[in-house]
């Protein structure tokens, strides 16, 4: 199923780059894997055996219009065609993915222990590309086991101002002390 999507991100990623709109179609997938996330009895319909493929493709047509991306929209109605639009998720987060390799984006996981604002993971994006030289983008997951504080992993880059690290670390300094 991983490999399903990859080929499909690769060709999205493709006509994305062919027509050098990299950017728009990174923003457009995000945007419809929201909307689908929010809008389940539509993304049912569109899932479903039951319903012809026409009428699908009306409903792709809505949704895709105000992208301006032709070939976003087709792209929708093969996998809509191939009985794979249930996949899409996946196919979204491998095409986000493989953009932001092109555009020379970093991906990385902010832990904390509790949901952080936007503003916050802006902010922390911003302090982190800049001392990396390039740009970032976060995502926040939970992690119970930090205490406080958070923890940024970019790439091969460990970010960690968590309690639990200064916690590690005073233990760490402690046993030194004794030992010497």
């Amino acid at each position: 199923m991983e490999e399903v999507a990859s080929r499909y991100a690769q060709a999205i990623v493709s006509i994305a780059k062919d027509e050098g709109k990299l950017e728009e179609y990174k923003s457009a997938i995000l945007e419809v894997q929201t909307f689908f996330e929010g809008e389940k009895e539509v993304f049912q319909y569109l899932k479903s055996y039951f319903v012809k493929d026409d009428e699908k493709n009306k409903v792709i047509d809505e949704i895709t219009k105000p992208f301006g991306l032709v070939n976003f929209g087709n792209f929708l109605k093969l996998l809509i065609s191939k009985h794979i639009i249930h996949m899409y998720k996946n196919i979204a987060k491998e095409t986000c993915k493989n953009i932001n390799f092109e555009l020379n984006i970093y991906e990385g996981i902010i832990y904390s222990t509790e949901p952080l604002q936007n503003s916050k993971i802006l902010e922390i994006s911003r302090l982190i590309s800049k001392k990396l030289g390039r740009q970032v983008e976060l995502k926040n997951k939970i992690d119970s086991r930090l205490i406080g504080g958070v923890k940024v992993v970019v790439h091969d880059h460990i970010f960690d101002g968590s309690i639990k690290y200064k916690l590690e670390t005073l233990k760490e300094q402690l046993k030194e002390r004794r030992n010497s």
